[in-house]
Formats: structure tokens, C-alpha cells, sequence
């Protein structure tokens, strides 16, 4: 199996695109790991009724648009990195560039800091 990638961003260097504000890759990796419970259509007071659809000020669907920008997609790469990693393809250190490993350590970091704050609340 053979493993591509591209390599043309900077790590938060890019403009965001459609107007979406720039989000730091820290931010989206902390707002990413609690998605599911950052908005549940049944219980907010604001979603349109029936098909369980956001409401206009859903937190989500300010996510889905960061993510939609050069840091967004620097962060999916990241997870796809760590997914592959996860699976046993084998990537060697300088198949990955700096930013995408930066990257990978700000969602471990991340990830840390989320699991403690859970047991910490449980």
C-alpha cells in the first residue's frame, strides 16, 4: 500500500478562505475532541424543529468552517498521519513535514489535556 500526501501549506501562515476567521490549530484541535457534545440539535432551545437540524448560531458550524481553512486541513492531515500510524504504515520521520508533525504533537498534547479534564470531572 502506498501512502501520498501533498505538500504545499504552512502551518497557520495561509488566509482563510470565504471569509472565515482564522483559527489557531490549538483552538481546533481543543473545540474537535468534545464535537459530539459541543451541540445537541434535540435539546437546543434555538434548532428548527423536526429534522434535528443547528440552529443559526450552532458552534458546529463554526468548526466545519475553520476546518474548511489552510489550518483545518492541516489539522486533518495530522489525524490522517496518526490514523496510518495507528494501522502499522510504516512513515518514516522525514516522510512527514514539520508542520504536519508540529501538528500531530499539538493533538496529542491536546488529547492529554482533554482525558485528564475528564477524570478529573468524573
Amino acid at each position: 500500500m502506498r501512502f501520498t500526501r501533498r505538500r504545499n501549506s504552512a502551518a497557520g501562515s495561509a488566509r482563510p478562505k470565504s471569509g472565515t476567521p482564522r483559527k489557531s490549530l490549538r483552538y481546533l484541535v481543543y473545540w474537535a475532541l468534545p464535537r459530539e457534545q459541543s451541540c445537541d440539535p434535540g435539546l437546543c432551545p434555538d434548532a428548527p424543529e423536526g429534522a434535528h437540524e443547528r440552529c443559526d448560531h450552532c458552534p458546529l458550524d463554526r468548526l466545519d468552517a475553520a476546518q474548511l481553512t489552510d489550518t483545518g486541513q492541516l489539522l486533518r492531515r495530522a489525524l490522517d498521519l496518526r490514523s496510518a500510524l495507528a494501522m502499522g504504515i510504516q512513515i518514516g520521520l522525514d516522510e512527514i513535514d514539520a508542520d504536519e508533525f508540529f501538528a500531530m504533537q499539538v493533538v496529542e498534547q491536546e488529547r492529554d489535556a482533554y482525558d485528564r479534564e475528564r477524570m478529573q470531572q468524573q
